[in-house]
């Protein structure tokens, strides 16, 4: 099953489809052993469960506790390195940028792709270009995808002299996906019916399951066109990281399942190895494990709670009424 944190993530990004109908890193102390090549860790901001004796550590293969370093060999051992967040979640954004700096400071950077911005669009530098200069070049949606969050790894990328590119699909593509019936056997049946559930539950049961299941094709259509764009940047050597949603960079039932549909560049390495990273906010009940689908976690505080069911509520309201502001 899920973590107990999943729901929410999964939430933030399913919202885009309903629109269409042992390391203390976040303490800020420098942890024992590291390289002096690694950048400076980020001190968390959020405060909740920011004691928790989980906050700050990172955790790979079978529960063993790993140090930063550590997770950026294994990072950078893969062509494709998928890194899942929550949208909402600063803290997240300030280790996938740490990331991206330590990655780029060995020489092993390709590129970095986003979720955030339409399969397409690309900037490819200068260094020293302005935010506003890398906003227009990747089309940025600053209303679904606040900049200011998304600003430090994006940044980090293009002061490193790194590409970065969009791999999402297109809105008017996803309004098609939604209605095409060849996205239901994208994925083995078991995959698909999880997927409505989860789709159902995010929404706090309130989309009836025949609408669910639509959305799940955006789902999978979406997972396509970040695995086709993503690996078409691998290359030989090199490390290509994808910043995406979590329930995306889960190996059973995101981006990993639809690679094998898209043929590697030419010059790439074979096999394509793929890792994926969790970045995870840590609820009362989260486990000291790493939540099956994925390579290795690294827990953060969590940001404050949100009744997002309350959020929706009002949401479906407003399109009731036409759009107009709930009293």
């Amino acid at each position: 099953m899920t973590p107990p944190t999943r729901p929410d993530a999964m939430r933030r990004g399913l919202v885009v489809a309903l629109a269409l109908g042992c390391a203390l890193p976040g303490r800020g102390r420098a942890a024992e052993g590291l390289t002096a090549s690694l950048p400076s860790l980020p001190r968390f901001t959020q405060t909740h469960h920011a004691n928790a004796p989980l906050a700050g550590r990172i955790l790979g293969a079978g529960g063993a506790a790993l140090d930063p370093a550590q997770l950026v060999d294994r990072c950078a051992a893969a062509s494709l390195c998928m890194v899942g967040e929550q949208h909402d979640h600063p803290d997240h954004h300030a280790l996938q940028a740490w990331l991206i700096e330590a990655l780029a400071a060995r020489g092993r950077l390709a590129a970095v792709a986003l979720e955030m911005a339409d399969a397409g669009t690309r900037f490819d530098g200068p260094r020293d270009a302005s935010e506003a200069a890398v906003r227009e070049a990747l089309r940025w949606n600053s209303r679904g995808w606040p900049w200011a969050l998304y600003a430090p790894p994006v940044m980090a990328a293009v002061r490193a002299g790194v590409g970065v590119s969009g791999v999402n699909l297109p809105d008017a593509a996803m309004k098609a996906a939604y209605a095409d019936p060849r996205w239901d056997a994208s994925v083995p049946a078991a995959v698909r019916e999880r997927v409505i559930r989860e789709v159902v539950d995010s929404h706090c049961g309130l989309l009836p399951e025949a609408q669910a299941a639509k959305m799940a094709r955006v789902q999978f259509a979406r997972d396509d066109s970040m695995a086709g764009h993503a690996l078409a940047l691998v290359r030989a050597g090199k490390t290509v990281v994808l910043l995406t949603g979590s329930v995306h960079a889960d190996h059973a039932l995101g981006i990993a399942l639809h690679l094998a549909a898209h043929a590697a560049p030419s010059g790439a390495d074979r096999p394509v190895r793929v890792f994926s990273l969790l970045l995870q906010g840590l609820a009362d009940d989260t486990p000291a494990n790493v939540p099956q689908g994925y390579d290795a976690v690294w827990f953060t505080p969590a940001t404050p709670p949100v009744d997002h069911c309350a959020q929706l509520k009002r949401q479906l309201k407003r399109r009731a009424d036409g759009g107009r502001p709930a009293n």
